[in-house]
């Protein structure tokens, strides 16, 4: 019963002098909103980027030429380390190696189709690319082996080439130009949206991965091998396989860096999952600076307001009031303004996340965990910041307070 008439009083308290309670509550909604909004974008980053980091295939690794390479689709690279040799090489004398798809690629081609062209990324492929990468076609078919063999002027459109090239009509059959050869159009790819490093997956065309160095490049090496294993299981093993073939093939000293990088889901994972944290580490601590800041504009404004009560808190006094009761009277007070401040912060943060979700450029998760952060900061800031108003209330002898 005591803490009820103990919390009437301060919500009476917080009520009368409402713009005070507003100011008090003020610096923890904004902290609150912050930190809201902060980590539903965090997460949904996070979620994000594993989705992008999962089309890379949890069951396959990719090799690109030279050391230091990161994630994402390899362009043209002037590193010559990795040849067609090679790609075979680890299909056929490593184990767990279900397929190897090798490729070269060429970055700001022009492809012309009549009057329009398109600047885009020409990949020469195998024919196992499109088991090895999951990538389909919604219209024609794939590449095949002859095509390969024969160095074929055939060619394959991302979605995003063939709404540039030929808007809704079906592209099948016709012909473009891509470096003043005649190219026929043997089907469309199916989409496949940002890559894990951001870019347009469906900007690209695919050939024959020898008409790619013969026809167009006159180059023998590659941009990237990836391989497919039979157990993802054993994937670590498999990693130490290929790498010490590839040092052998290249001849490479012990000590010889890599000429070599080999890039697997799980270090992709482990890469996105320490970026995610670090950026959350760092704007939550932005979000703490804001709380610390309401916490001591409450801290002051209750010392005001303990001067501008002292009449009250002497008539309490008089009347059988403990210093105990003072004190918690004014704690009282405090939490109200930051548990009420969170509670709206955590309101508002969950609002401008939805907002944010719903304009299409910010991916948003929501989840429990701002609440209970809000939830158990505010309780912090008020506890913290409120002592020392309320001590010093409680502190006041009642006849010197009743003379104001």
């Amino acid at each position: 019963m005591k803490f009820v008439r103990l919390a009437k009083v301060s919500l009476r308290a917080s009520a009368k002098n409402r713009l005070r309670t507003f100011f008090m509550m003020l610096g923890v909604i904004i902290g609150i909103a912050t930190l809201t909004v902060i980590v539903s974008l965090s997460l949904g980053a996070r979620e994000e980027v594993m989705k992008k980091v999962n089309k890379f295939g949890l069951d396959e690794i990719a090799i690109s030429p030279g050391a230091g390479k990161v994630l994402g689709v390899p362009g043209e690279s002037p590193t010559v380390t990795l040849t067609i040799y090679d790609a075979e090489a680890i299909l056929n004398e490593l184990k767990n190696i279900k397929m190897v798809a090798p490729a070269f690629n060429m970055r700001n081609v022009t492809v012309k189709y009549g009057e329009l062209n398109a600047t885009t990324m020409v990949a020469g492929v195998t024919v196992a690319w499109t088991d090895v990468w999951e990538w389909n076609v919604t219209a024609g078919e794939f590449l095949s082996d002859d095509d390969v063999a024969n160095n074929s002027r055939v060619v394959l459109l991302g979605k995003t080439v063939a709404d540039q090239l030929f808007g809704k009509t079906d592209p099948e059959g016709e012909t473009i130009t891509i470096k003043n050869l005649s190219f026929k159009v043997k089907g469309v790819l199916e989409s496949k949206g940002t890559s894990p490093a951001g870019s347009d997956m469906d900007d690209r065309v695919v050939i024959p991965l020898s008409t790619a160095q013969k026809r167009l490049a006159n180059k023998e090496y590659l941009s990237q091998i990836k391989v497919k294993l039979t157990d993802y299981n054993k994937m670590a093993g498999t990693v130490l396989n290929i790498k010490a073939l590839l040092r052998e093939r290249h001849h490479l000293n012990a000590q010889d860096t890599d000429d070599f990088s080999i890039i697997t889901p799980t270090e992709a994972e482990k890469v996105a999952t320490t970026v995610s944290t670090a950026f959350m580490l760092f704007l939550a601590g932005v979000s703490l600076i804001s709380l610390i800041v309401g916490g001591i504009t409450i801290m002051n404004i209750m010392l005001i307001s303990v001067n501008e009560r002292r009449q009250e808190i002497g008539l309490r006094r008089a009347v059988g009031a403990t210093r105990g009761d003072i004190m918690s009277q004014f704690l009282c007070e405090a939490l109200f303004a930051t548990v009420a401040g969170g509670l709206c912060g955590v309101i508002a943060g969950f609002g401008i996340s939805k907002i944010l979700s719903m304009s299409g450029h910010f991916p948003v998760v929501i989840t429990w965990v701002p609440f209970a952060a809000g939830s158990i900061f505010s309780i912090v800031i008020g506890m913290v910041f409120g002592i020392q108003p309320a001590r010093k209330a409680a502190a006041l002898e009642p006849v010197e307070a009743m003379r104001g």
